[in-house]
């Protein structure tokens, strides 16, 4: 039996991207990624399979950026507050 890599693409399947797509990652214990040590907390930017890599040793986690939510003063008639003063009858 002979294995040949003629159409496969050789050792690579040709099944994945062929550019690095690149994600933020949180970093949950101290380790090495990109030869670069990260401590934990920290968020960085690396290539799918690196993050992926790093998922699978329970190591980092995809990073979801979380929209800040707008601080609401409720006090009506404030000079800073986005309501305006109702007038009574």
């Amino acid at each position: 039996m002979v294995v040949t890599t003629g159409k496969a693409g050789g050792l690579i399947s040709p099944a994945l991207p062929k550019k690095r797509i690149k994600m933020k990652y949180i970093i949950l214990v101290d380790t090495v990624a990109n030869g670069k040590k990260v401590k934990a907390g920290d968020i960085v930017e690396l290539s799918t399979d690196v993050g992926s890599s790093l998922i699978g040793y329970k190591k980092a986690d995809v990073y979801t950026e979380t929209k800040e939510k707008k601080v609401v003063d409720r006090s009506v008639g404030l000079k800073k507050s986005d309501k305006k003063l109702s007038k009574r009858k």
